[in-house]
């Protein structure tokens, strides 16, 4: 294995990570066929955004080059990766433009080892998903800095949205060799937007939730996704390339909706996919206390005219996304009313669903 130095120290309470490599010998040790590197190189390169041209050293193009090849040539379904495939979504170094991180390296060293065993690149992302969140100590938190923060802020911060934490598994699952690019788009049927991962496994493209779902194309926002217009830019989903598409990122991460990060309209697919999400209207419940922080309360839902209890569940605190709410799906014209399911019993809301999707906030 290359030759890794790494230094951690704990500055005021945060962990600031330096990384000095020795890249004499490393060119051995990484040493990919002249041609085979030439032509990523070159991908790279061509395609990279003109800031990164005049700031990235070219040892950081070359090491970034060689560890990507090595970490594709590693993997079980490495010599499966079309070439388009590997170019376009396992070596880039960045997702949407975010400051640029020297992490493969330290990536490929963390996590290799935690998807040794896994024979797919379904397997790997869901296995990175699960582990990589407490190795590096990161969460969602609607207070980190900002929301295209880059690994390594994230890292020192703890704390990350959902666009933060998506680039976090992006980059995770390219350091191994599996293809992953950024997703994500505006809510049409109600306020806010959402960030989300893809990973490529065998000729498909799948979705994953970062940190927040176990396996792929299951997410919580899979009966959102069907709202969304692929005819309409600002409410279409975008999937991130690198090389030029056409097609750039309605941006969700920014006050300017107009990016420069080549794109992929990718909402066919999530209308194919997700199309067994009925659009029924759903009503989501965001309860909060005296101070407008988000609280996690058990609640019961029943008929308003018998009783009759419809369902249950707990409302969601600040650990998940913000658009990420307990909801309920019911026909036009129920009329229900919310209690909480403990002792107290306390009649929290009443509420007829109508016609569209709805977000009902209440102050306990």
């Amino acid at each position: 294995m290359f030759e890794i130095k790494k230094i951690f120290s704990l500055v005021a309470g945060t962990l600031a990570a330096f990384f000095i490599f020795t890249l004499s010998g490393c060119a051995e040790k990484i040493a990919p066929a002249p041609a085979e590197f030439s032509d990523a190189r070159n991908f790279l390169v061509q395609h990279m955004p003109g800031k990164d041209r005049a700031r990235l050293s070219p040892d950081f193009i070359e090491l970034n080059v060689k560890l990507a090849l090595a970490a594709r040539d590693a993997a079980p379904w490495g010599k499966t990766l079309p070439r388009e495939i590997f170019l376009n979504d396992v070596l880039p170094y960045s997702s949407i433009r975010e400051e640029v991180d020297d992490w493969r390296p330290l990536f490929f060293e963390k996590f290799s080892p935690l998807v040794k065993n896994c024979k797919t690149t379904t397997e790997a992302a869901e296995t990175l998903n699960r582990e990589i969140w407490k190795i590096l100590n990161v969460t969602y938190s609607p207070e980190r800095d900002k929301p295209d923060q880059s690994p390594f802020h994230s890292m020192r911060i703890h704390k990350a949205s959902c666009t933060g934490l998506s680039i976090l598994l992006v980059d995770a699952c390219r350091a191994v060799g599996v293809p992953a690019r950024f997703a994500g788009c505006n809510w049409k049927h109600k306020p806010g937007n959402h960030s989300w991962v893809e990973i490529w496994d065998n000729g498909t493209w799948h979705h994953l939730g970062a940190e927040d779902a176990p396996k792929v194309d299951q997410a919580w926002f899979n009966s959102d996704v069907v709202h969304a217009d692929p005819n309409d830019p600002k409410f279409a989903i975008y999937a991130t390339s690198w090389k030029p598409t056409g097609t750039t990122f309605y941006g969700t991460w920014c006050a300017n909706p107009t990016t420069d990060v080549p794109a992929e309209n990718v909402t066919a697919r999530y209308l194919s996919v997700c199309g067994n999400e009925q659009k029924i209207p759903r009503l989501s419940i965001d309860l909060r206390d005296g101070n407008g922080v988000r609280i996690c309360v058990p609640v019961v839902i029943v008929d308003a005219k018998d009783g009759k209890i419809f369902a249950r569940g707990t409302t969601h605190d600040n650990a998940f996304d913000l658009n990420n709410h307990l909801n309920f799906a019911f026909p036009a014209g129920t009329a229900i009313k919310i209690f909480t399911d403990n002792a107290e019993k306390k009649l929290l809301a009443e509420y007829t669903f109508g016609g569209n999707d709805f977000v009902l906030k209440i102050t306990k």
